[in-house]
């Protein structure tokens, strides 16, 4: 959240446009400077803290925000801004006492944020009556859907949780895949030709592909858009026709009808009584002779593929990634080879702590995610955090351990090891929010009962 008024000098505005387009690391740059000549300006030190937030230096943002309150105490914005920063912290209860404060001392604080805040520690059926008043206040908010539909998938409403989630496109509207032709919703194919088109992460589309097989029963032609590092995992599978890259699909008017590839889980009913298995992905020769050559100096060692961080472009991706450190520390067991499997800015953590000779890099050799597949196939346990390598190691049926932040998403329930989605997983939960000492104890654990 950023602030500014009429009467703000062109500097801040300027900062604050800058801030608005998302170029953060210039509105920060600004905001420094003008902080040089007002070191006691409120305004200027919260939009400071929201833009380090949106780069991810938490500790630093929280710093700026209380630098705010303590040159203007009771500044609404500022105190909205620090409950942000301790909530994607994972410190839910300190960021309901901002939201308390926020509401001038009001029991219940804002009564959307109480119910977010409840979400955020795990008490998902309390959250619910929170979400339940919040729409009722605002009815056309639809992020409140969208986070009530995590509620209640987590309090085992699937069907409430599918509805609610249905409003994701009316909360981000850029998001949702607009084509000329019908928006299939279920029920008899309306021709002859589907084409699903893929939304969200990588892992996202994988996670559903299970339901593809279940569309040759209606339609003729399943044809599928994807995002590049998965098109190959989806060539050359009996269940879809044609895949086209995501930023390049087929002509308008070529389908008879299209349909968001999350909607699928809406349209067959999912439950975890009903999830389907995962249907095969395509894992093309030529990668498999790439892994093989990769692990082939290591035969006689416990190869574990290791993935410490997703896709820095989603909002969450921060607080579900961990510290390559904690990873290192598994490479001292005796007989353990480590795989760096991550693609990106933070495969560059690998080199960062000289790790080079410890971790074998492969994603700088990769393609795509075929290729981290097939590595996949080659090892003999994944370990990752949550991100689209864990489903596409899960849907492969390799065993997976799966390390989530707390609270997790809701694709992984509110509790237990196992997954509906894929049988091969294991999950090892945060039991202190931002804390990784447990899951990683139980992995070491685990991996030394391997091999020695």
């Amino acid at each position: 959240m950023t602030t500014d008024d009429d009467s703000a000098p062109p500097d801040l505005r300027q900062a604050v446009a800058w801030h608005r387009e998302g170029a953060h690391d210039r509105a920060a740059d600004a905001y420094r400077a003008l902080l040089r000549d007002m070191p006691d300006n409120p305004t200027i030190w919260t939009n400071l803290g929201a833009a380090l937030r949106s780069l991810g230096h938490l500790r630093a943002a929280k710093i700026c925000h209380a630098r705010a309150l303590h040159h203007g105490p009771g500044n609404r914005t500022a105190i909205a801004n620090l409950g942000n920063a301790l909530r994607e912290e994972g410190d839910f209860d300190g960021a309901r006492r901002m939201a308390v404060i926020e509401r001038a001392g009001l029991a219940g604080g804002p009564v959307g944020t109480l119910a977010r805040d409840l979400q955020g520690m795990g008490h998902w059926r309390a959250s619910l009556d929170a979400f339940d008043a919040a729409i009722a206040e605002a009815p056309d908010d639809a992020e409140l859907y969208v986070l009530r539909a995590t509620s209640r998938f987590m309090a085992g409403d699937f069907a409430g949780g599918l509805e609610d989630y249905g409003q994701r496109f009316r909360y981000s509207p850029r998001s949702e895949p607009v084509r000329d032709s019908r928006r299939w919703r279920g029920g008899p194919a309306t021709g002859r030709r589907l084409l699903v088109m893929a939304e969200q992460g990588l892992g996202d589309l994988v996670l559903v592909s299970r339901f593809l097989p279940l569309l040759r029963d209606r339609w003729e032609e399943v044809w599928v858009t994807a995002r590049g590092p998965t098109r190959r995992l989806l060539s050359d599978v009996p269940y879809v026709d044609r895949v086209f890259r995501k930023e390049m699909p087929p002509a308008e008017g070529v389908e008879d009808a299209h349909v968001p590839a999350m909607d699928l889980m809406r349209i067959f009913g999912l439950t975890p009584e009903t999830c389907p298995p995962p249907a095969p992905l395509h894992v093309p020769p030529d990668s498999r002779v790439r892994a093989a050559r990769l692990t082939e100096p290591y035969a006689g060692m416990l190869k574990v593929g290791i993935a410490w961080a997703g896709s820095a472009g989603f909002a969450q991706a921060r607080r579900k990634a961990a510290d390559l450190r904690h990873f290192l520390d598994l490479a001292d067991i005796p007989g353990v080879q480590l795989f760096g499997m991550v693609k990106g800015a933070r495969q560059a953590d690998i080199e960062a702590l000289g790790a080079g000779a410890l971790i074998v890099d492969t994603a700088s050799t990769d393609r795509d995610l075929a290729d981290a597949a097939a590595l996949c196939e080659a090892m003999d346990v994944v370990v990752s955090v949550d991100t689209g390598l864990a489903h596409v190691a899960g849907a492969l049926g390799v065993p997976v351990w799966t390390l989530l932040a707390r609270p997790a998403f809701w694709y992984w329930g509110p509790h237990g090891e196992r997954s509906y989605w894929y049988p091969s997983m294991r999950l090892v939960r945060q039991t202190v929010p931002g804390n990784w000492s447990h899951p990683f104890a139980t992995v070491r654990a685990d991996l030394e009962a391997m091999v020695l």
